[in-house]
C-alpha cells in the first residue's frame, strides 16, 4: 500500500507514520500575552485610561467657565464655586465610599465611575445655576473611586523598584485628559456652545466605560466581596490608616497645600486669562492645555527623578518652593494676548504645580500595609481634596473682595512655601520624640 505524504499546505495535520494516515494536530498552547505575563502593564493602561477620561470630563467645566457663567448670569469668578463642588463630591465619596471600591473590586468601580461622570455632565448642561451646582457635585462624587481604585489596582501589581514612575505615568493620564479638554472642548464651546462641549465630554466617559470590558482579567484583583459597605469603622479607617505614621501625615499636609495651589492655578487659568487679560477662549484653552501638558511631562520626569533619588519627600519639598515662586510670576507678569511665552510659562507652572500626586500615592503604597493601602490613599486624598474644595472657593471670594487677582495668588503662593519650610523641622521633631 502506497503511503500518502502529509500535505505541504493548508491546515497543519499530524502525520502518523505507522498507519500512513493524517490526523488532526493537537491544538498548540498559545504563549501568554504580554499583559497576562505582566499584569501591572494592563493595570497601568486601564488606570491611565480611566484617569484620562475622568479628568477630561471634570476639567471640561473650568474650560467652558467664561461661557457657562455668562449664560447663567453669574460672575466669572464663581466658576470657582463649581470646581469646589466637584472636589467636595470627591471628598464625600472618599469619606464614605471606599468600601464600595474594595467590595466591587477597583476595576468595576472605575468603570462605574466614568459612566456616572457622564450623567453628571448632562445635569450641568440644563442651563440653570442650581442644576449646574448639583451636576458639579455629582461629577466629583463619580470621580471619587479613581484615587483609591487605581492605587489599590497598581499597588497589587506594580513592581516595587519602578513604583514611583508607574504611579506617575498613571497620574499623567489626568493631565493628558486636561490637555485634550483645553485643545478640543474650548474650540467646540466657541463654535457650537458650551453645552455641546460638555456633551462631547460625557460621550467620552461612556466610551471609556465600555472600553473597560477589554480588561476583564483584572476584575478580580483587589476585590473583597466580604467588605461591609456601611459600618462605623468605614469613616474612621481612612484617617486611622495615616494617623499612625508621621511621614504619611506630613505627606498629607504637603499635598493639601499643593492642592490649594494647583486648584487655584488650574481651575482659574481660562477665566484669569479671559477676564484679566482679554484673551480669547480658544487661546486661553491652548494656554490651559500647555499647563496640563506641563503637568503630564512633569509627573513622568519627576517620578523618574524620585525613583533615582530614593527620597520622595525631599523632592516634593523642593518642588513646592519652585511652585510658589512660579505662582507669583504667573500672577504678576504682563500676559499680552497671543504671546508665545504665555504657553511656556503655563507649561512650567503645570510641571511643578500638579506633578506631586503620583509621587504621593506611590509613597503611600510603599509605606502603608498592603491591606490598608486603599484606606490610606483614600484618607490622604480626602484631606488633600479639601484643598481643592476650600482653595478655589476662598480664591473666588478673594478676587471679589480685593477686586484683582494678584493678592489672592500671593496668598496661595505663601501658604505653599510656608508649608514646605515648616514640615522638615516638624518631621525631625516627630521622629526624635518617637
Amino acid at each position: 500500500m502506497r503511503m500518502r505524504r502529509p500535505p505541504a499546505f493548508g491546515i497543519p495535520l499530524a502525520w502518523n507514520r505507522a498507519s500512513g494516515e493524517t490526523v488532526d494536530a493537537p491544538p498548540r498552547r498559545r504563549s501568554a500575552s504580554r499583559m497576562t505575563r505582566t499584569p501591572w502593564l494592563a493595570a497601568l493602561i486601564l488606570s491611565t485610561l480611566v484617569q484620562m477620561a475622568g479628568s477630561f470630563m471634570s476639567q471640561s467645566v473650568p474650560v467652558v467657565g467664561p461661557l457657562l457663567t455668562a449664560t447663567m448670569g453669574v460672575e466669572a469668578s464663581r466658576i470657582g464655586h463649581l470646581t469646589a463642588l466637584v472636589s467636595f463630591g470627591s471628598v464625600v465619596f472618599l469619606a464614605l465610599g471606599t468600601p464600595l471600591v474594595v467590595r466591587l473590586g477597583p476595576t468595576r468601580a472605575l468603570q462605574l465611575s466614568v459612566c456616572a461622570g457622564a450623567g453628571a455632565l448632562v445635569a450641568v448642561t440644563m442651563g440653570a445655576w442650581p442644576a449646574a451646582m448639583l451636576g458639579a457635585w455629582m461629577m466629583g462624587l463619580s470621580y471619587g473611586p479613581v484615587p483609591p481604585g487605581t492605587t489599590r489596582l497598581l499597588g497589587a501589581t506594580a513592581p516595587a523598584r519602578h513604583r514611583g514612575l508607574i504611579f506617575s505615568l498613571k497620574q499623567a493620564g489626568a493631565q493628558a485628559g486636561g490637555v485634550l479638554a483645553g485643545l478640543i472642548l474650548a474650540p467646540i464651546a466657541a463654535r457650537l456652545g458650551w453645552q455641546a462641549a460638555l456633551f462631547t465630554a460625557a460621550a467620552t466617559g461612556v466610551a471609556a466605560g465600555a472600553a473597560v470590558f477589554a480588561f476583564r482579567g483584572l476584575f478580580g484583583i483587589g476585590r473583597d466581596p466580604s467588605r461591609a459597605l456601611f459600618h462605623a469603622s468605614n469613616l474612621r479607617a481612612p484617617f486611622a490608616a495615616i494617623a499612625g505614621d508621621a511621614h504619611l501625615i506630613a505627606l498629607t499636609v504637603l499635598t493639601t497645600a499643593f492642592a490649594v495651589a494647583q486648584g487655584c492655578l488650574f481651575y482659574f487659568c481660562v477665566t484669569f486669562l479671559s477676564v484679566e487679560h482679554g484673551t480669547g477662549l480658544v487661546a486661553a484653552g491652548i494656554a490651559y492645555a500647555c499647563m496640563q501638558g506641563g503637568a503630564m511631562v512633569g509627573r513622568v520626569v519627576l517620578g523618574f527623578m524620585a525613583d533615582r533619588s530614593g527620597d520622595v519627600m525631599r523632592n516634593l519639598l523642593a518642588q513646592a518652593l519652585v511652585c510658589a515662586a512660579l505662582a507669583l510670576v504667573w500672577s504678576n507678569i504682563a500676559l499680552p494676548q497671543g504671546a508665545w511665552w504665555v504657553g511656556v510659562l503655563a507649561f512650567a507652572v503645570g510641571a511643578v504645580a500638579a506633578s506631586w500626586n503620583g509621587l504621593v500615592l506611590s509613597e503611600i503604597a510603599r509605606l502603608a500595609p498592603a491591606e490598608k493601602v486603599a484606606d490610606a490613599a483614600a484618607g490622604s486624598t480626602m484631606i488633600s481634596f479639601c484643598g481643592y474644595v476650600f482653595g478655589p472657593a476662598l480664591f473666588s471670594l478673594g478676587v471679589h473682595y480685593f477686586g484683582e487677582w494678584r493678592t489672592p495668588y500671593a496668598i496661595v503662593a505663601a501658604q505653599l512655601a510656608l508649608t514646605a519650610l515648616i514640615l522638615p523641622a516638624w518631621l525631625r521633631r516627630s521622629y526624635r520624640i518617637a
